[in-house]
Order: C-alpha cells, then structure tokens, then sequence
C-alpha cells in the first residue's frame, strides 16, 4: 500500500522536533501542550488533486457533470510504511504504550485495536498475538537501521 502511495505523500516541516514532544524544549504543566495546539490540523486542500477527482467521479457518474464541488477539505493520515499500526510499549519509555499509524483504517480495526491497547495497559492477557504490531519492527528495514525506540 506504501509503495503505491507514497508520490501521495509530503514530509512535515518537522513541527515535532521543533516544540512538540520531540523536542528537548520543556512548556508549562498549566498552560496548552504544543500537541494540544497542534491537535487540530488544518491544512490548505490541494485544488489540483480536488479537480482531478471531480473529474474522474464525472466520468464514473454522469449526473455529476451538472454539480460542482462547493467545498472541499485536508487532513493528516498517520501512515507507516506496512500500512499496519504500530502498537505496544516503548521499551525506552517504560509506561508509554504507543498506539499510531493506523493508515487511514481506524474506524474499521479501532474496536479490536482498542481492546488490545487496553490488555497492554492493563497487563491483561492480549486478545491476539501482539509482536506483530510492535512498533519495534521499524527498527530496521532491508535497507537497514530505520529508528531507535
């Protein structure tokens, strides 16, 4: 899915290693994180990409050539590279139990998801296997060392 996807994909200007979590720079316990002022994304859609697909729907659907699009909208799919989300404790954190990249699938697989991360946190027996989902098989890649967790 990747691989098909990724001309469809732009790399962030690194907000997060900027004032996010990322970053070394500490902000008040009292006052707005910059997760909490980042949380809603709002980015410009992309007119051309609009166009194209209105195109196409026209072509599939005739009687949409007499219609017009009057809005449109952007968003953020936390991707990984598997399509597959990365879910289990960082063993470098002990406690923090990460659950992303669900690829644009949460809807579907959040239930299952859900109960899996709760097992996790709770130490639970896991419904389903979780090594699987670890977010430690992005550690390294066939091309070799990807990240450190």
């Amino acid at each position: 899915m990747f691989q098909r996807r990724w001309r469809n994909l732009a790399v962030g200007g690194f907000e997060g290693a900027r004032a996010g979590h990322e970053s070394w720079k500490r902000w008040r316990l009292d006052a707005p994180t910059p997760m909490e002022k980042m949380r809603i994304l709002d980015p410009t859609p992309d007119a051309a990409a609009v166009k194209l697909t209105y195109q196409r729907a026209a072509q599939l659907m005739p009687a949409f050539k007499d219609s017009s699009v009057t809005a449109a909208w952007a968003g953020y799919v936390d991707s990984t590279p598997d399509g597959v989300p990365g879910i289990g404790e960082v063993a470098s954190l002990p406690g923090l139990v990460l659950a992303a990249g669900f690829s644009g699938h949460g809807f579907g697989i959040g239930p299952g998801a859900g109960h899996l991360i709760a097992d996790i946190v709770s130490g639970a027996q896991p419904i389903v296997d979780p090594k699987p989902y670890h977010p430690d098989r992005f550690k390294s890649s066939a091309w070799g060392k990807v990240a450190d967790f």
